[in-house]
């Protein structure tokens, strides 16, 4: 009698642990899916952005080397010369000598899924500037909460001593679309202005994925209330062709 308990007991645990390494294997190819999802929605923001706001430095073709080595013929013989290109240092990925808002903005993620770890303070301008220089490009977030506060949400963590971030933000939502393309022009417009504007990704209780407009990130309602009533509705309307008369603050999670 005891022998069959133990068989019994040894089979649920068996289910069980089966159980849980499925559970686990879903979950891992589910966050491997949504990393894959937002690296592509990236990469269409980057060629929307690339339509709309053209580098302003480019760099000419015929003075880059394409390749490793290349070939030169010589126009007095047949001798192919080879030579290496000469080196050429690499340019930052992301560096700005001071702080500047509108310049900080561009530099700040464009995209944001729901579930991503943040970490939100409200810091002066000095503070803002150093922390999204040490998260660097696309991985911060950076809005003027008012003259001379700055709230910073970082997806790496806070590097700096003597801070305690929030985990509880909220931002304006303008408008919500079934496609980030479908949004994705009018943010590049919001930005390239100066306005603090990303597409947020989320899924309803039924599973409807939507992609919202989103402005700023605030560490309270009350703030968000207070910067959708000074907002230059007419000028965020002009830029978008949108009707934001229904915007609303919401959580970001």
């Amino acid at each position: 009698m005891k022998e069959r308990a133990l068989n019994v007991v040894i089979r649920v645990l068996i289910i069980i642990i089966l159980g849980l390494s499925i559970f686990t294997f879903l979950l891992g190819g589910y966050a491997y899916l949504l990393k894959k999802e937002a690296e592509n929605y990236r990469l269409i923001i980057e060629e929307i952005r690339s339509n709309f706001l053209p580098e302003e430095n480019n760099i000419s073709i015929a003075s880059t080397p394409t390749a490793t080595e290349f070939a030169e013929i010589s126009e007095a013989s047949s001798e192919v010369i080879i030579e290496k290109p000469s080196p050429v240092n690499p340019v930052p990925n992301f560096y700005i000598e001071s702080f500047d808002y509108k310049k900080l903005i561009l530099k700040s993620f464009d995209y944001l899924i729901e579930g991503s770890d943040l970490s939100y303070v409200a810091v002066d301008a000095e503070l803002a500037f150093k922390l999204c220089v040490e998260a660097g490009e696309l991985n911060y977030f950076i809005t003027e909460i008012e003259e001379g506060i700055y709230g910073v949400a970082s997806l790496k963590g806070l590097p700096l001593e003597g801070l305690y971030p929030s985990k509880v933000v909220y931002g304006l939502q303008l408008v919500s679309h079934t496609f980030a393309d479908g949004i994705a022009p009018q943010i590049i417009s919001l930005r390239a202005k100066g306005y603090p504007a990303f597409i947020y990704r989320w899924v309803t209780s039924d599973g409807r994925t939507f992609y919202s407009a989103i402005l700023g990130l605030f560490p309270d309602l009350d703030t968000v209330r207070n910067y959708s009533k000074n907002l230059n509705v007419a000028e965020v309307e002009e830029l978008t062709g949108w009707r934001i008369a229904d915007r609303f603050p919401r959580r970001i999670e």
